[in-house]
This record gives C-alpha cells, sequence and structure tokens, in this order.
C-alpha cells in the first residue's frame, strides 16, 4: 500500500512540474517598467534609423539615407501612434516622396504594434495599419513621377535586449534595437510562434506604378528610447 501511494505521489509531482514548465516555456514576452505595463498606458518613444532600403521582388529597390519616428508603449503588449519618416530616399536616382512631404521623405501612417515572440527566445513587434488593420496601407509615395509605389501589409521586427520572465527578474534598458530584414523582397520574419496570431503568416507587398502587388521586404536597425530619454523600459521573454 506505501509503495503504491508512493507511486501516485511521484506521479502527481511530475504532472505538477510539467504543469510548471510548459507554462514557463509558453510565456509570452510583455512590456515592462517597474511593473508589467497596464493597458491603457502612455510611454512616449522616439525612434533613430539607419539607412535603409525596400526591395521588391523583381528587383525594384528603394534607398533612404536616414530616418525618425515616434509612437508609444500603450500596455503590455502593445503600442499606438508609431510614424515614421524616412529621409535621402530615391529609386534609379530619382527622389521618393510622400505627398505633403519635403523632397526625399517617406512617412508612413500611424502604425500599430503586437508584441510577441518570433521564437522560444527572440521576441518581435508586428507593425500594422492602426485605421485599417492588417493588409491595409503602410505608406503611399512618388519617386520624380517616374514610379508611384503603394505599400501594404504588416512587418515583423526583432527586438534585442529582452531578459527575464517577469518585472523582477527582467532588465530596464537605456535604449533598444528593432531590426528589420529582408533578402530579394522576402522579409525574414513572417509569423509568431506563438499567442493568439501564432503561425499567421503575412509581410509586405508594394504596388509600383499601379501594377500587381509583390512581395516586398524591408531592411533597417531602428534604435529606440523613451521621451525624455529615461528609458526605463524592458521587455521578458
Amino acid at each position: 500500500m506505501n509503495r503504491v501511494r508512493m507511486v501516485g505521489v511521484c506521479v502527481l509531482v511530475a504532472l505538477a512540474m510539467s504543469v510548471i514548465v510548459s507554462a514557463t516555456a509558453s510565456a509570452e514576452p510583455e512590456y515592462l517598467t517597474k511593473a508589467v505595463v497596464a493597458e491603457g498606458a502612455k510611454i512616449p518613444l522616439t525612434a533613430t534609423l539607419s539607412a535603409a532600403f525596400l526591395e521588391a521582388a523583381s528587383g525594384t529597390k528603394i534607398t533612404c539615407t536616414a530616418g525618425t519616428g515616434s509612437g508609444e508603449v500603450t500596455g503590455p503588449r502593445t503600442s499606438k501612434n508609431s510614424v515614421t519618416t524616412f529621409t535621402g530616399c530615391e529609386s534609379g536616382g530619382n527622389k521618393c516622396t510622400s505627398a505633403g512631404k519635403p523632397e526625399g521623405a517617406v512617412t508612413t501612417v500611424p502604425l500599430e504594434g503586437k508584441l510577441n515572440g518570433i521564437s522560444s527566445t527572440l521576441p518581435g513587434v508586428r507593425f500594422f495599419p492602426e485605421a485599417t488593420g492588417r493588409g491595409g496601407v503602410l505608406a503611399e509615395f512618388t519617386c520624380a513621377g517616374v514610379l508611384k509605389v503603394i505599400v501594404r501589409g504588416s512587418i515583423i521586427g526583432m527586438v534585442s535586449g529582452a531578459a527575464g520572465t517577469n518585472a523582477e527578474t527582467g532588465k530596464l534598458l537605456s535604449s533598444g534595437k528593432l531590426t528589420f530584414a529582408e533578402a530579394a523582397g522576402v522579409q525574414k520574419y513572417t509569423s509568431f510562434s506563438e499567442g493568439p496570431e501564432k503561425g499567421e503568416k503575412e509581410q509586405l507587398e508594394s504596388s509600383i506604378s499601379g501594377g500587381a502587388y509583390e512581395k516586398s521586404g524591408e531592411s533597417v536597425v531602428v534604435t529606440l528610447k523613451t521621451s525624455p530619454a529615461t528609458w526605463g523600459l524592458g521587455i521578458t521573454k
């Protein structure tokens, strides 16, 4: 009888441990300050961009020399009102410009962001048009009247500096990096590996001079800081 009880206890312990391990492994990343960011928060961010380019699968390429942006973290896995302005943009020597902007400046519509895991150890953020949702138009511009470009869809960037599993073990950063990468018009990160959007694939598409939409990829490294610059923001993983 004692042996049966001991076996039963061992089974219960094993089950409990498997639940704990499973819960830890499936934990989704979250934004944090001194605690996990609450829904409805407004933590302002500023962004500084490296040289960037957008490449369509057909080979058309738009390059930009730099850029700036702003937005705000609004919850444990959300951000809103993220607007980016790329500067020094051109294609084939023709300056590319969004309507109403200085020559060479391309601006996105306000974007919403969703934070989640792109792997078991790397968090990422999916950005898409705030007003129209995934699949909507992110930016429109013309290049010296020669090319008219419309970019739609969503894009996932990898976030660096994630640490810990909660506010107690996480790490607050002085700045953060958001990296977008592509090859031949195909985005490197196209889906999350966890959360409600797990496995849902989508990336950027571009219509050039009225042509059919084709796969397009963006490459750029974005440095993020809070405003004022006392970051105080981290991401768990």
